[in-house]
């Protein structure tokens, strides 16, 4: 089993669609924050208007249970749409 994994997710919404999608993204936290190995999930406007989302995972493991999980699909759903570019993740480990 791996350690701690930090992941950042960069959503481009498009801007007309903006509010909308910030509501999908809201809808979807209560479900991945509740799933195991969640250790953080926390969404956040830039300055640019993207969508910045810092998550912390216990494992590799449980952030893969995550990518396959009900609740992510929420929120892909929820957004489904509404984005203006591809999503950006980024995956690391502390060094």
């Amino acid at each position: 089993m791996s350690g701690p994994v930090t992941v950042v997710a960069r959503l481009h919404p498009d801007p007309a669609s903006a509010e909308q999608a910030a509501a999908a993204v809201r809808a979807a936290v209560p479900g991945i924050l509740a799933e195991d190995g969640c250790e953080q999930y926390e969404p956040h406007r830039a300055d640019d208007g993207t969508f910045v989302i810092v998550e912390r995972w216990s494992s590799r493991e449980a952030l893969a249970a995550h990518n396959t999980g009900a609740a992510v699909q929420v929120l892909r759903d929820g957004v489904k749409g509404l984005m203006a570019a591809p999503t950006e993740v980024t995956v690391a480990e502390a060094l």
